[in-house]
C-alpha cells in the first residue's frame, strides 16, 4: 500500500504529463510557445489573394508569430521547402516583440506568382532550439478576397 505522499506524487506525474500537451506556454517568443501557436493554426499559417494576373502569397500571420524561429523555408506544389524566407528579427526588448519595423523593405511578408500557378505552399520551420515543423497551406482553402 502506497502512503498518502507517494500517491499524491504518483497522481501529480500522471497529471502533469496528461495537460502538458493542452496547456498554452506562458511565453510565446521562445520556440515552444511558436510552435504552439503554428501547430493550432496549422494549414491557415498562409493566405492566398488573387490580384489581376498575379497570386499574394501572404505570411503575415505565420511571421506574427515569428519569435521563437530560426529560419523559414518554403516550396511551391510538390516542391521541397528550400527557399528561405526573410524574416524580420525579434524585438525581444519591445513591450511587442513581434512588431514589424522594416516590413515591406528588405522584409516582405508577401511573394507574388502568376495566378493559378501555386495550388499549395509547404513550409518548414527550424526553431531557435534546433527543432523542425513543417506545414502545409493549400490555396483552394486559404483564398481570400
Amino acid at each position: 500500500m502506497m502512503n498518502s505522499t507517494a500517491a499524491v506524487a504518483f497522481l501529480a506525474l500522471f497529471t502533469c504529463a496528461a495537460t502538458a500537451q493542452t496547456v498554452p506556454p506562458s511565453d510565446f517568443t521562445t520556440p515552444e510557445g511558436a510552435a504552439f501557436i503554428h501547430q493550432q493554426l496549422g494549414d491557415q499559417l498562409l493566405a492566398f489573394k488573387q490580384e489581376g494576373a498575379q497570386d499574394l502569397i501572404y505570411f503575415t500571420t505565420l511571421l506574427s508569430w515569428r519569435c521563437g524561429v530560426q529560419e523559414l523555408y518554403y516550396g511551391f506544389n510538390d516542391d521541397l521547402a528550400v527557399t528561405r524566407f526573410p524574416m524580420e528579427p525579434c524585438y525581444r526588448d519591445l513591450r511587442q516583440p513581434n512588431t514589424n519595423k522594416e516590413i515591406g523593405t528588405i522584409y516582405p511578408f508577401f511573394i507574388s506568382v502568376p495566378t493559378g500557378s501555386v495550388a499549395k505552399v509547404s513550409l518548414r520551420v527550424i526553431y531557435e532550439d534546433g527543432s523542425t515543423a513543417k506545414f502545409l497551406s493549400e490555396r483552394a482553402k486559404n483564398l481570400v478576397y
